[in-house]
């Protein structure tokens, strides 16, 4: 009976040996779940909102209805896509000229005039939203919404046109400022990674009446009130992207100035495949030192979640071998 006993039972220290060989697999995999949640929920709520941040955009366009005594042509995009609303005639397009005009002359808001755009004022140019267009940025991999003045509330969703600048709608001796917050808000990258941009790089700026490309010529930072910076500049027609700088101090501003040029020369824009990779991967090195500690915290937590996988892996091989050779 004792070497029966002895043969078929476990005794009281191996269930103790089979639960102390579980709970450290237990616990990689709790530490693997807490580590990936932590490093890729940042990543998950960008590519979440990035896309309402687009359908926002395209329902912003509105749809546009060709009347039957109308060319089908007028307003069809380059590509046979998109169409745009006709400008002779259009109130609102009459409008955002009349401004940039004004702005041209001299007579135009204050720049950055914190009344400017007011509701009413928005309703009468028919623009209700506020939202006047959209930038998509290649070289960034964000497409935001353009609101009519930089307000606090305007910069938490999107970009804005400084108040006392040009209108995008493009034209000799203009040049619209477009400001973003130099961070992520709502999940969205806004303008964080504007030092990736570089001279040659384009931009595209689109309203309901056109599609503008513009190229990166000139990157400056400057003073907090140089004013002067944000000027139109004779015979250019130019866009000029507005940021805080450095990265999380703020100090200074950045500007990228970029010139129209055919549209036909604009890059094209990373698809929906390519951005959600690039919203999980490491972001290529611009140099700002808070992001720069930032990148390489995310490098070291992606090779930290490798390891402990590849450990936990060869764990569980071992033990799946373990149990097959008894």
């Amino acid at each position: 009976m004792a070497r029966h006993l002895a043969q078929g039972t476990p005794g009281p220290e191996g269930p103790r040996r089979q639960r102390g060989g579980v709970a450290p697999l237990v616990a990689a995999l709790v530490l693997l779940a807490v580590g990936a949640c932590l490093l890729l929920a940042p990543s998950v709520s960008a590519v979440i909102e990035q896309g309402r941040v687009e359908q926002a955009v395209e329902e912003s366009r509105g749809s546009v209805t060709v009347s039957d005594d109308e060319d089908p042509s007028v307003g069809v995009g380059d590509d046979g896509g998109d169409a745009f609303r006709p400008k002779e005639g259009d109130p609102t397009y009459e409008a955002l000229v009349e401004y940039s005009e004004r702005v041209r002359e001299g007579t135009g808001d204050e720049v950055n005039d914190p009344f400017a755009f007011s509701g009413d004022e928005l309703a009468a140019m028919g623009l209700p939203d506020g939202i006047v267009g959209s930038i998509d940025i290649p070289a960034m991999g964000v497409t935001l919404p353009i609101y009519l003045g930089a307000t606090k509330a305007n910069m938490e969703l999107g970009a804005a046109v400084v108040a006392g600048t040009s209108m995008p709608v493009g034209g000799e001796s203009s040049n619209c400022v477009i400001a973003a917050h130099r961070g992520v808000w709502h999940g969205v990258q806004m303008f964080r990674d504007i030092e990736l941009l570089e001279v040659g790089d384009t931009i595209t700026i689109t309203t309901a009446w056109d599609e503008l490309a513009y190229r990166v010529c000139e990157i400056r930072v400057i003073e907090p009130d140089d004013v002067d910076a944000l000027a139109v500049q004779e015979g250019r027609d130019l866009v000029t992207l507005f940021t805080c700088h450095p990265y999380a101090v703020s100090s200074h501003r950045y500007l990228v100035y970029c010139e129209r040029v055919e549209n036909d020369e604009a890059q094209v824009s990373p698809g929906a495949v390519e951005r959600v990779v690039a919203a999980f991967l490491p972001a290529e090195s611009t140099g700002s030192p808070a992001l720069e500690v930032e990148r390489w915290l995310r490098i070291g937590g992606l090779a930290l979640l490798v390891v402990v996988l590849v450990l936990l892996v060869a764990t569980i091989v071992r033990r799946v071998r373990g149990r097959a050779g008894r």
